[in-house]
């Protein structure tokens, strides 16, 4: 099919919950991909942080293969070698003791919520509250999206899911005016991808935990965006040094299949029991394998110390344009937001008509996250384009 007959398909038979760029990709490459009218645009998307490793990615791709000429699907009745050999790499390279595996960051983000009542319930005279924060998202199921606190995403889903209420990013203070004693969870991101990019300010996680702590309540943990690696190091909590009691991962992990993780700390090991939790799809062993390979490669620590150094190359190279559209820089690793005052949607799509793809979020900041192994070339040829479409 030609460009404008996928257009005309989608526009007649998907549902209109989209807005999508006016561009029909044929095929990727490493950092590239690669229109039905063979168009090269740079990758600084990276499909939202989920192609962590760039497009056509020959190690994923025989993964994928590999898995694919044994079985695609096995139901979670039955044991599977590569969800099991995936568990134990999280678990040896993380602070948690279990896992559970699911599809998307919203089920992930269902599941933690799910675990941390049933502990409030057994361990906390049943207590079910979960406090998150303003300016977060955590997902677009119903619970996911209630502790997404943005009234915008509320408007059509009255009555919410109970059981929620919404703290101010970076303020303590008004996080335990919000705690009581049904206080079960708080649910964070440590970075606050979607909401604009926002990151800790110090002291603040810290700050976090021993509240938690105090009140006997559990921290969870939104890596979801800011996990494997994208930060530049293995985790966000690693970044913070300050350990959560969950942790929730997705988008990077399958090496672009559906794949989600939850990693509980060993307090938590034996909340859920048989028939508390389950998932047809997750786990599924093409996903596993593919995550393997994900998982091998951006765990290294040489590999982490390039994303650390090319996100800072990234951040000190913008500085020097010494652009005035620009109000401020924020973000750590390869996840970047470039606060504007007006004009970032405009500056997306005059990036994309050059041949290079950013996204625009939270409130006029336009975000970059490149895939984890982008050459420094490609680099600066991306800072180029977006230096003259910011002109």
């Amino acid at each position: 099919m030609n460009t404008q007959q996928v257009k005309n398909m989608d526009h007649d038979y998907i549902g209109n919950t989209y807005k999508r760029y006016d561009v029909v990709f044929e095929h990727g490459a490493g950092s590239y991909l690669y229109d039905k009218d063979g168009k090269k645009y740079l990758d600084f998307f990276s499909g939202i942080a989920v192609n962590a490793l760039g497009h056509n990615n020959s190690a994923i791709n025989a993964a994928i293969a590999k898995q694919a000429k044994k079985f695609i699907h096995l139901s979670n009745h039955f044991l599977s070698e590569t969800q099991a050999e995936l568990a134990k790499m999280i678990v040896d390279n993380s602070f948690g003791t279990k896992v559970f595996f699911v599809n998307t960051g919203s089920e992930a983000n269902e599941v933690a919520m799910k675990l941390a009542r049933k502990w409030g319930l057994l361990h906390k005279n049943g207590a079910n509250k979960i406090v998150s924060f303003y300016n977060s998202f955590h997902g677009r199921t119903l619970a996911a999206l209630t502790a997404t606190a943005q009234e915008k995403f509320h408007k059509y889903l009255n009555p919410v899911s109970p059981g929620f209420v919404y703290a101010k990013f970076n303020d303590l203070n008004d996080l335990v005016s919000k705690i009581d004693n049904s206080t079960a969870a708080v649910l964070i991101e440590p970075v606050q991808a979607e909401g604009g990019i926002f990151t800790p300010e110090p002291g603040f996680l810290e700050g976090l935990r021993a509240v938690c702590d105090k009140n006997n309540i559990l921290l969870i943990y939104d890596e979801v965006q800011s996990g494997l690696g994208r930060l530049g190091k293995k985790f966000g909590y690693d970044v913070y040094g300050v350990k959560p009691d969950i942790m929730t991962l997705a988008k990077s992990i399958g090496g672009g299949i559906p794949l989600s993780v939850v990693v509980i700390d060993k307090k938590l090991e034996e909340i859920y029991t048989y028939g508390d939790h389950g998932t047809t799809m997750g786990g599924n062993p093409v996903a596993c394998a593919a995550g393997l390979v994900v998982l091998k490669t951006v765990l290294k620590p040489a590999f982490l110390r390039e994303v650390r150094e090319k996100g800072a190359y990234i951040i000190s190279q913008i500085k020097k344009w010494h652009n005035p559209k620009i109000l401020e820089i924020r973000g750590a690793g390869l996840l970047i937001g470039l606060q504007l005052e007006k004009g970032a949607a405009e500056m997306v799509s005059a990036a994309l008509k050059a041949g290079l793809i950013i996204n625009v979020t939270g409130t006029e900041t336009i975000r970059i996250e490149p895939p984890l192994n982008i050459k420094k070339a490609d680099i600066d040829k991306g800072l180029a384009i977006l230096k003259k479409v910011m002109a």
